[in-house]
C-alpha cells in the first residue's frame, strides 16, 4: 500500500510539473510567433547585406560564385523560389568557369531545392548527371545525406508497402555511407547516427544522439532538426509530454532561424488535435505551418498539411457549433431565469408595497393609539386630581351642611325664626361660589402649568395686560377655555358651572377668538394642544 501511495503521489507530482512546463513552453512559443517578423527582418537584413556586395561583382568569377552560394544558403530553408534562383546561378557560373567541382556543388544545391519542394523525379534526374566516384569526401558526405533524405521523404510520401520499406532501406544504406565519412568527434556524426538509429528503430540510441546534438549545437536550424526528431521519436514511443516539449523547442528554433521549410508546427498541431483535443491551438499552429509552406512553396509539405488541416478545421467548426448551441441553450435558460426573476420581482414588489401600506396603516394606528393613550393618561390623571379634590370639597360642604342643619334644627326647636333668617345671607353664597372657582383655578393650573403662558401667546402683546386677574386667578374667559381644555365643550354645561347664560358664554367665546392671532375655527384646537403637565 505504501508503494502504491508513493507511486500515485509521484505520478501526480510528475503530471503537475510537466503540465506547468508545457504551459510555460506554449507561452514561450506564442511569444516567438509574435516576434517572427523581427526574426524575418534579421534574415532579410543579412540577405540584403550579401546582395549589396554582389553588385560589386557583376562578372561571373569565383567571388560572385561565392556570394551566390551564400545567398542560396540563406534562402534554402527560407524561400524555395529564391534558393532555386541562386542555386541555378551557381551552376551557370560554375559551368562558365568550367570548374567540375563547383558544378557538382551547384547540382547538389539544386537537388536540395528539388527535395525541399517535393520534386522527387527532378531529384532523380539530377542524380544521373553526378559521378559519385569523382566527388571529394565532403561532397560525397553531402550527396549521401541528400540521397538518404530523398528516400526517407519518399517513404513518408508513399506509405504503401512494399515501396515504403524499400525506400527506408535505401535511405539507411546512404545514411550508413554518410556516417562512415564523418569523423567521430564531429557534431554532424551525432546528427547522422541519430537519424540512422531512428530509421532502424533504435529509439533509445537515437534519443541519446539527438540529445547530445541539442547540448552541443549553437545553430538554431540544427537545433530545430534534432529537437523535431526527438519529438517524433517520443511520439512513436508514446512519451507524449516529452514529444510536445521537444516539438515546441523545434518550432521556437525554426522561428528564430526564420526557417519556413519545417515540420515542427505541423507535428505539434497533430499532437494537440489527436492527444489533447485542443482544436483552437491545433488550428492556430497548422495555419501558421500552412503559411510557412506557402511562403517556402514546398508542395509535399502543403499536401501533408492539407491532409490534417480539414480534419482539425472540421473539429474546430464542430466545437464552435457546440459552443454556439451551448450559448443558445444558456441564452434560453438565462432568458427563462430572467423572466422568472422579473415575475418574482414584481410579486415581491407588490408584496413589499402591501407590507409598506400595512406598515403605514399600523404606524398611523399606532400614532392614533399613542394619542388616545396620551389622552387617556391625561384624562385619568385629571380625574385622579379632580377626584381627590372633589372628595375634599364634598367633605367640606357636607361638614358645613351638617353644621347648618344642626343650627336650623336648634333654631326651629327654640322657635327663633328671626335669628334663623339672620343666619343666612346672600353674601355667604357668593363667597362659597368664589371659593369654588378659586379651588377650580388652583387645581386646573396644577394640571396645566403652561396654560397661562400658552394662552397668552395666542394674542397680541397689547392684549396681555387685560388678561391679568387681581388675585392671579383665571379670568372668566380663561375659565371658559379651561373647561373646554378639560373636555367640557357644551356651552350649557359651562354656563351652569359659571352661573351665566348660554348667550353670555357664547359671547365671551366669540369675543376672545376675535382678539386672538389664531383663526376662529382653529382657536379651540390650539387650546386642546396645550400640554398636560405632571408637576404639582
Amino acid at each position: 500500500m505504501k508503494k502504491l501511495f508513493f507511486l500515485i503521489i509521484s505520478f501526480q507530482l510528475y503530471t503537475s510539473i510537466y503540465s506547468e512546463n508545457l504551459d510555460s513552453m506554449f507561452i514561450e512559443l506564442d511569444k516567438n510567433i509574435a516576434k517572427s517578423d523581427y526574426y524575418i527582418g534579421l534574415k532579410e537584413e543579412k540577405i540584403q547585406n550579401i546582395k549589396s556586395k554582389l553588385k560589386y561583382y557583376p562578372i561571373e568569377n569565383n567571388k560572385s560564385l561565392d556570394l551566390n552560394a551564400r545567398l542560396f544558403e540563406e534562402y534554402k530553408s527560407y524561400k524555395f523560389d529564391s534558393a532555386y534562383v541562386y542555386a541555378t546561378k551557381t551552376l551557370v557560373i560554375s559551368r562558365k568557369l568550367n570548374d567540375s567541382k563547383q558544378i557538382t556543388k551547384a547540382k547538389i544545391r539544386l537537388m536540395f531545392c528539388y527535395l525541399s519542394s517535393g520534386m522527387f523525379k527532378e531529384s532523380f534526374d539530377l542524380i544521373n548527371g553526378i559521378d559519385v566516384n569523382q566527388l571529394t569526401p565532403p561532397l560525397k558526405l553531402e550527396f549521401y545525406g541528400l540521397m538518404a533524405r530523398l528516400y526517407y521523404d519518399m517513404a513518408d510520401y508513399n506509405s504503401v508497402e512494399p515501396f515504403r520499406s524499400q525506400y527506408i532501406n535505401a535511405g539507411i544504406a546512404f545514411s550508413d555511407s554518410a556516417v562512415a565519412l564523418i569523423p567521430v568527434h564531429r557534431i554532424e556524426r551525432l546528427r547522422a547516427t541519430g537519424l540512422l538509429k531512428m530509421k532502424k528503430k533504435d529509439y533509445n540510441g537515437a534519443i541519446e544522439d539527438f540529445q547530445a546534438v541539442l547540448k552541443k549545437t549553437t545553430d538554431f536550424h540544427e537545433y530545430a532538426i534534432a529537437a523535431s526528431s526527438l519529438g517524433y521519436i517520443y511520439t512513436l514511443t508514446n512519451q507524449f509530454d516529452e514529444a510536445e516539449i521537444n516539438i515546441i523547442k523545434a518550432a521556437i528554433a525554426d522561428i528564430k532561424s526564420s526557417t519556413k521549410e519545417t515540420v515542427a508546427l505541423r507535428l505539434l498541431a497533430t499532437q494537440l488535435y489527436l492527444r489533447s483535443h485542443d482544436t483552437d491551438r491545433a488550428y492556430k499552429y497548422i495555419k501558421i505551418a500552412l503559411d510557412d509552406a506557402v511562403i517556402y512553396n514546398a508542395r509535399h509539405r502543403k499536401i501533408e498539411i492539407g491532409s490534417i488541416l480539414p480534419i482539425i478545421e472540421k473539429e474546430r467548426i464542430n466545437a464552435v457549433e457546440n459552443q454556439r448551441n451551448t450559448l443558445i441553450w444558456l441564452f434560453y435558460m438565462v432568458f427563462i431565469l430572467f423572466v422568472s426573476f422579473l415575475g418574482a420581482t414584481l410579486i415581491i414588489y407588490k408584496q413589499l408595497k402591501k407590507i409598506k401600506n400595512a406598515r403605514q396603516i399600523i404606524q398611523s394606528q399606532n400614532e392614533k393609539l399613542l394619542v388616545v393613550n396620551t389622552d387617556l393618561e391625561e384624562a385619568n390623571n385629571i380625574k385622579d386630581k379632580y377626584l381627590g379634590n372633589f372628595f375634599y370639597i364634598n367633605y367640606q360642604y357636607l361638614d358645613k351642611i351638617e353644621r347648618m342643619y344642626r343650627l336650623i334644627n336648634r333654631k326651629i326647636v327654640l322657635k327663633q325664626y328671626d335669628e334663623l333668617a339672620k343666619s343666612f345671607k346672600e353674601s355667604d353664597l357668593l363667597l362659597e361660589r368664589k371659593n369654588m372657582y378659586k379651588s377650580f383655578d388652583e387645581t386646573f393650573l396644577r394640571l396645566f402649568p403652561e396654560f397661562l403662558h400658552e394662552y397668552k401667546q395666542m394674542f397680541p402683546a397689547d392684549e396681555w395686560e387685560t388678561m391679568k386677574s387681581p388675585n392671579e386667578d383665571l379670568t372668566i374667559e380663561m375659565r371658559i377655555f379651561a373647561l373646554i381644555r378639560l373636555g367640557v365643550h357644551e356651552s350649557e354645561k359651562i354656563a351652569k358651572f359659571l352661573n351665566y347664560s348660554v348667550n353670555t358664554i357664547n359671547t365671551y367665546k366669540t369675543k376672545v377668538k376675535n382678539k386672538s392671532n389664531i383663526q376662529n375655527e382653529m382657536f379651540e384646537k390650539k387650546i386642546m394642544e396645550i400640554k398636560y403637565g405632571k408637576s404639582e
